[in-house]
């Protein structure tokens, strides 16, 4: 059961797991909702029938409307009725973690496309977390991939624009970008390259995490996304990727 916000472009995102359910002989059902979420406790009841308890549900959806969700899926006892709980990137935040409470256990299962913050404390993790305190107080969700987001996009645009000479123009600019290679970022699980390429996955190796008491925590580690998706497959026959 794969379920996710009512907007445009959503047949490209459901085409992904679509792909993968497909290469493993596993039936699924799409669905879609109107956001912000007025009825949350149909929604999840929704979710479980078309489950079943030996299926899954899978979120696509911002944090705060997977967490209306998932508080409503608790607040009718359908936490444990289907085998597990799943959520897309957003979903990879302290703020899901805390709200959700111990109940979410080892029970909900985030894909997450950059370092997990909370058992990481390199040199850039740091950074990080210590320019998010200093001056994000109002991003939304604190730590997470969204302010993670911006963080990676911050550190490898400063990686290639130090790699120019001279001014900055439209050209140099455009072909220091392009001139990223094997850039480690510190915040993904391999090293960022995005090259002259006709189309552009850089980042399709991501961990797994799953909240325990009200942190998120590495449930797989670094792990390639599935090639049954023939986009993940064509980028790496493009770049020469395994």
């Amino acid at each position: 059961m794969f379920d996710q916000s009512n907007v445009p472009g959503t047949g490209y995102i459901a085409a992904g797991p679509n792909s993968i359910a497909k290469a493993s002989n596993v039936p699924i059902t799409d669905l879609t909702e109107n956001v912000p979420i007025n009825d949350a406790n149909s929604v999840a009841l929704k979710l479980v029938n078309a489950a079943g308890s030996s299926g899954a549900v899978v979120l696509n959806f911002t944090p705060p409307e997977a967490l209306v969700i998932l508080q409503a899926a608790q607040k009718l006892g359908l936490e444990d009725r289907v085998k597990l709980w799943g959520c897309s990137t957003p979903c990879d935040t302290d703020f899901l973690a805390s709200t959700l409470g111990a109940k979410w256990n080892h029970k909900f299962f985030v894909n997450a496309e950059l370092t997990p913050p909370d058992p990481t404390n390199s040199p850039t993790m740091n950074l990080y977390k210590a320019i998010l305190k200093q001056y994000g107080s109002n991003v939304s969700g604190g730590i997470g991939s969204f302010s993670q987001m911006g963080f990676t996009m911050g550190e490898i645009a400063t990686h290639a624009l130090e790699s120019t000479s001279g001014p900055y123009t439209v050209q140099s600019v455009n072909k220091a970008f392009e001139a990223v290679k094997d850039f480690n970022t510190g915040m993904l699980c391999d090293p960022w390259t995005y090259g002259n390429y006709s189309f552009h996955i850089a980042n399709n190796v991501d961990y797994t995490v799953t909240p325990e008491n009200g942190k998120m925590v590495i449930a797989q580690g670094c792990t390639p996304i599935s090639a049954a998706d023939p986009q993940i497959a064509a980028y790496r026959k493009l770049t020469g990727g395994s």
